[in-house]
């Protein structure tokens, strides 16, 4: 089962999504030149966004194990 929790790869993830979306806004309001297109730049924002809601939904293996205790009497 999921436990939603983000590791560090879906936090990449994320970051990712932060970045390449402000490259994507700056560029497109013409405030200073991306070397990738703007469509290009999109589409990874997009693939990173995606990534990490995937991470986050489904089983990110970099994310903390759950504690276990063992209790004995």
């Amino acid at each position: 089962m999921a436990n939603n929790e983000l590791g560090p790869l879906g936090w990449f993830s994320a970051a990712g999504f932060v970045i390449l979306s402000l490259l994507y806004v700056v560029d497109m309001q013409g405030i200073a030149q991306w070397p990738v297109s703007l469509p290009v730049t999109g589409a990874l924002a997009l693939l990173a966004a995606a990534g990490a809601i995937l991470f986050w939904y489904g089983n990110d293996p970099t994310a903390a194990e759950e504690p276990t205790t063992t209790r004995t009497n």
